[in-house]
C-alpha cells in the first residue's frame, strides 16, 4: 500500500476541527470533521449545508463521498501542524545532500582535469 500524500496527511490533521467542504455540484457543507479517509471521504457532524440554490439545512451528521469533493477549507491553525515541520526538515536534508553531491562532483572534476 502506498504512503499517504501530504494533502491527505493534512486532511487527517484537520480531524476534530471545523471545515468547509464544497462539492462538485456546488453544495457547501460546514461542520466538524470527525473522520477523513485517504480517498477524501469525509464524515462531518453539526453540519450546516447550503444548496446551490441558496437553501440552508442543518444536519447532525453527513457523509460526503470523496470523488464529489471539489475542495476543503481547513482551519488556518493547521499551517503550524507538525506535519509541515517534518516536510521542511526532509526538504532541508535533501538540499544538503544535493549540495554535498555537487561539491563532490566539482572536486572530482578538478582532480581529473588535464593540465
Amino acid at each position: 500500500m502506498a504512503a499517504a500524500s501530504v494533502p491527505i496527511k493534512l486532511l487527517h490533521e484537520g480531524e476534530g476541527h471545523p471545515v468547509i467542504v464544497e462539492l462538485t455540484n456546488g453544495e457547501v457543507y460546514r461542520g466538524k470533521l470527525d473522520e477523513a479517509e485517504p480517498n477524501m471521504n469525509c464524515h462531518l457532524s453539526a453540519v450546516t449545508a447550503r444548496a446551490k440554490s441558496g437553501k440552508v439545512a442543518r444536519m447532525d451528521h453527513v457523509f460526503l463521498r470523496g470523488s464529489a469533493v471539489r475542495f476543503i477549507v481547513l482551519p488556518d491553525m493547521l499551517k503550524n501542524a507538525p506535519l509541515f515541520k517534518r516536510v521542511e526538515e526532509a526538504k532541508e536534508k535533501v538540499e544538503a545532500a544535493e549540495a554535498e553531491r555537487a561539491a563532490d562532483q566539482k572536486k572530482r572534476r578538478n582532480i581529473y582535469k588535464p593540465t
